[in-house]
């Protein structure tokens, strides 16, 4: 199926306002959740979307599930927006991080890149057509203090993008990445020093934004669809900064 597009961290904040934009295009859409559902609760009747909920970070059941479903559905994807990631909420140095919390942030970010995209790109291969969207971080150029788990795996996800844009070029598959600044975001279900860190963090660099302001869902909508259009057949293994004019 053409139209066919797998989001990744579907009950995010991003994700789910991408599901809910697609959805409402009538795309035949595949899920990608881990535990939580709540912002897609709506979603769930609706006859051209499947749900998963797996770990990417297990490879067997990554591959399992989803060759299950697109066996069940003939649903053969082509697109892909991988938005699934997990922040490095002890807030703390890299010297005084626990190690256990740094192998599991860069386990599941980029090991769980990993084994979505060898998933998936076989599906693209066959079809010899396929576009990625990556989600990275604006913090891959500027790092991020108390935050190095996190800033390291969104930079391995940005190499790993323009890697397997090289790679596979040939194949007629696009990759880009998409690596937002500050995101105005429903932080309601964080926890509280989580929301003082954010709270803190964005004050800051809100100052240092030229349009002085967040970028929003729909900043993020617009350059998803256009990398995944038919618009763009040229596009590929570039870093998309979206920071409101902040270089």
């Amino acid at each position: 199926m053409k139209n066919t597009i797998i989001i990744t961290g579907a009950n995010g904040n991003v994700g789910a306002y991408l599901a809910h934009r697609y959805a409402g295009q009538n795309k035949k859409l595949i899920l990608i959740l881990h535990k939580q559902s709540n912002r897609l609760k709506d979603l769930y009747q609706n006859e051209n979307i499947r749900f998963l909920h797996l770990d990417l970070a297990n490879i067997e059941e990554t591959k399992n599930n989803i060759d299950n479903l697109i066996r069940e559905t003939n649903w053969k994807p082509t697109k892909l927006i991988h938005t699934a990631t997990i922040r490095s909420h002890d807030f703390k140095p890299l010297v005084d991080t626990d190690p256990k919390l740094w192998s599991e942030i860069i386990n599941t970010n980029i090991v769980g890149t990993f084994n979505l995209l060898k998933t998936v790109l076989p599906y693209f291969r066959e079809n010899h057509y396929g576009k990625i969207v990556l989600f990275g971080s604006n913090v891959t150029r500027i790092g991020l203090p108390k935050g190095s788990a996190y800033a390291a795996s969104k930079a391995a996800i940005a190499n790993l993008g323009r890697t397997l844009a090289a790679e596979e070029a040939r194949n007629n598959i696009i990759v880009n990445t998409v690596s937002p600044g500050p995101i105005k975001i429903d932080d309601s279900s964080f926890s509280e020093s989580y929301r003082k860190f954010r709270r803190e963090y964005y004050k800051e660099k809100k100052r240092e934004i030229p349009l002085k302001r967040c970028a929003t869902f729909d900043d993020l909508f617009g350059i998803c669809s256009f990398l995944l259009s038919e618009e763009n057949s040229y596009i590929t293994g570039e870093e998309f900064y979206i920071t409101g004019g902040k270089l």
